[in-house]
């Protein structure tokens, strides 16, 4: 089974897990983490190691890490965390369809997984287009 974290700055992380857990309800196997001025990066990247060895070692499988932002410190540290330990895949640009698409996904291969998480980012991305009626249409 794949454990899904989703690593962020500020609140959106703990914001993430409340919407997901209100649409949802709670997932044993997704966590978040928060990158926060007051504690700054080193703080940040020793709870992400923590948390990833702590999830290889109790619930073993693969891990999804899922950040805000590529480049950003959440992205960097979980990208150098894939380098050193095997079984973990980085993408950037969450959205919450994306965050559910890989909570529902769970038991698939972890390629797979990422593929489809990618593919419903995309989708979920969408203007707005006021439709015209035809009482509109004269």
């Amino acid at each position: 089974m794949t454990t899904l974290i989703f690593a962020a700055h500020g609140m959106s992380a703990p914001g993430m897990k409340d919407s997901v857990e209100m649409v949802l309800g709670p997932q044993e196997r997704f966590h978040t983490v928060m990158l926060s001025q007051d504690e700054g990066i080193e703080h940040f990247r020793n709870t992400m190691t923590a948390l990833v060895k702590k999830s290889k070692a109790e619930e073993g499988g693969d891990i999804l890490i899922l950040t805000d932002m590529p480049a950003g410190t959440p992205f960097n540290v979980s990208v150098q965390l894939s380098l050193e330990i095997p079984g973990i895949a980085v993408l950037s640009g969450t959205n919450l369809p994306m965050v559910l698409a890989a909570l529902e996904s769970d038991g698939e291969p972890l390629e797979d997984i990422t593929r489809q998480v990618i593919e419903t980012g995309k989708d979920a991305i969408r203007p707005f287009i006021e439709a015209v009626t035809a009482e509109e249409d004269f």
